[in-house]
């Protein structure tokens, strides 16, 4: 499995997750219980952010036959 492919999976988890917690917060009563809710889902998406930047780093890397063969010609 590429790295990638995990990233994805732990991406996709994190959104469950966010979502889980976005869900939930309108039946909670409690302030702070809300508040803990809302924190976690907060950091739940800063999570989400640097995931996807990441992914698109890893997807944005040239690979070495690329390096060898460009597509483009240099002339």
């Amino acid at each position: 499995m590429k790295e990638v492919d995990i990233l994805k999976d732990i991406l996709q988890h994190r959104i469950s997750n966010q979502l889980f917690y976005n869900k939930n917060l309108i039946y909670i009563v409690n302030p702070e219980a809300r508040q803990l809710f809302s924190q976690m889902r907060d950091d739940e998406m800063r999570e989400i952010e640097k995931l996807q930047q990441k992914i698109k780093r890893l997807q944005a890397k040239p690979y070495v036959i690329s390096k060898v063969f460009p597509t483009k010609s240099r002339y």
